[in-house]
């Protein structure tokens, strides 16, 4: 990439920019991940110029228009200038995943009279058993990539739940799910 004049974020390794363009007022910018790109520039010139540049140095298969990034759907609505993101397929298979289809619906992400502490931690040989195949540690992880993609609200329940990971209890399952 720097062969092309970008510069590599000091923020995240996987950003590349490039000023230039129109003048050096137009900014392209290329996340890459494992052997996928996403480009996002001002106009569509940009981006079929970097597309030419690039492919003298490396093979493309170019998929058009982005719609999907890391299990986020993408939708972009130029006339309006909004871009709209869902996990909603990510959420519908984490419901399925860990069997939680029965269940019924908050409206809140955790109810504010839960209050979980350590002493919740199975005690006895039959709680230990109860809790031994639960996916406890694999659902807050699920739930985390949730908040930290498109669900920030919340970011306070998986925070809260996931202290609790090492040793959870019948009562803090309760509360994932």
């Amino acid at each position: 990439m720097k062969g092309l004049g970008f510069v590599q974020s000091d923020m995240d390794q996987a950003v590349f920019y490039h000023h230039g363009g129109d003048n050096g007022h137009a900014t392209i910018i290329v996340v890459v991940h494992v052997d996928d790109c996403t480009i996002t520039t001002s106009t569509l010139l940009l981006i079929i110029a970097f597309k030419h540049q690039i492919s003298e140095y490396v093979e493309i298969t170019d998929l058009g228009e982005l719609h999907w990034l890391l299990g986020i759907e993408i939708k972009c609505d130029r006339e309006c200038w909004t871009i709209h993101l869902s996990q909603c397929s990510y959420i519908k298979s984490i419901i399925t995943r860990y069997n939680f289809q029965d269940l019924k619906p908050i409206s809140i992400p955790m109810e504010t009279s839960s209050w979980l502490s350590t002493s919740q931690a199975p005690a006895t040989t039959l709680e230990i058993a109860k809790m031994h195949d639960v996916p406890y540690l694999e659902a807050v992880v699920s739930l985390m990539y949730a908040s930290l993609g498109t669900h920030p609200n919340i970011s306070f329940a998986v925070q809260t739940i996931s202290q609790f990971s090492k040793n959870p209890g019948l009562m803090h399952w309760d509360t994932v799910k």
